[in-house]
């Protein structure tokens, strides 16, 4: 049982409609947008699940469990599905000699890092919370600025323009893995804390059988644990691919000296 009434979330329509347009009218000029058109509309799927009813009201309204799942999806999920789904023509429209020294400079792998880490510890501090929850537009306003940052960390890893530099497979592999330590300082105040952190869900009224400090726990468990499982799934699928490319280019140097050997 849901138990919140349907309201509109017209922010929210805007956003996904406007993410549905930036990729369909520059792909019109594209061909084999087979994995791209899924990467990206896998992304963009979680965000409206996400971020509309009732998920959202859920996690703002009553459970802050619901809450840190929804801001794990905004970090660490729909930020890979959607720069894995840019096709080229939306990479030009980011990418131009305008924005290319912005862009470069904030996804270089320690401002992105810092950027990233000073959010996510920032808006779990509790007056950043409790006005969240209380006002829907600064909640709009934090998230749309979550889900920017989020993206900006992804590009070391999944990579946006030939001329932004990306991590070697190992260097992001240990980048993903520091990503996957920090988030534990908010994670521990939340799973270890024997009181209440946040008074906006405290002073709600209750109507799921749940109390505000196992609601708090199971938030804390949240982001220690869903964050490491999805980083640690990534991190794998990163290091199977190193061992492919390692395993192709080893193969191409044996070719190249069996041919010199026969000539």
């Amino acid at each position: 049982m849901i138990g919140i009434n349907w309201h509109p979330h017209p922010d929210v329509w805007i956003l996904i409609i406007s993410l549905i347009i930036f990729f369909e009218i520059p792909a019109s000029e594209v061909t084999n947008l087979g994995f791209k058109r899924k990467y990206w509309y896998s992304g963009v799927g979680l965000l409206w699940i996400w971020t509309d009813w009732p998920l959202h009201d859920i996690g703002e309204r009553y459970l802050f469990s619901i809450h840190s799942a929804e801001h794990l999806v905004l970090a660490l999920v729909a930020p890979p599905l959607l720069l894995m789904g840019l096709n080229d023509n939306q990479k030009r429209l980011i990418v131009t000699e305008k924005t290319i020294p912005f862009i470069s400079t904030l996804s270089r792998p320690f401002v992105a890092f810092f950027i990233f880490n000073f959010i996510i510890v920032g808006m779990h501090w509790s007056v950043v919370i409790n006005l969240m929850v209380t006002n829907p537009l600064v909640h709009f306003f934090l998230h749309s600025i979550m889900l920017l940052a989020s993206l900006n960390m992804w590009i070391p890893v999944i990579g946006l323009d030939p001329r932004i530099k990306q991590l070697s497979f190992p260097s992001r592999i240990g980048y993903l893995f520091v990503q996957s330590l920090l988030p534990t300082i908010p994670a521990s105040f939340l799973a270890f804390s024997t009181i209440p952190l946040y008074s906006a869900y405290v002073e709600v009224e209750q109507i799921y059988n749940i109390s505000v400090l196992n609601d708090q726990t199971l938030a804390g468990l949240i982001l220690k644990l869903g964050g490491g499982i999805v980083l640690w799934i990534i991190i794998l699928i990163i290091w199977m691919n190193w061992f492919k490319e390692e395993k192709k280019a080893t193969e191409y140097r044996n070719s190249i000296k069996t041919d010199n050997l026969k000539s």
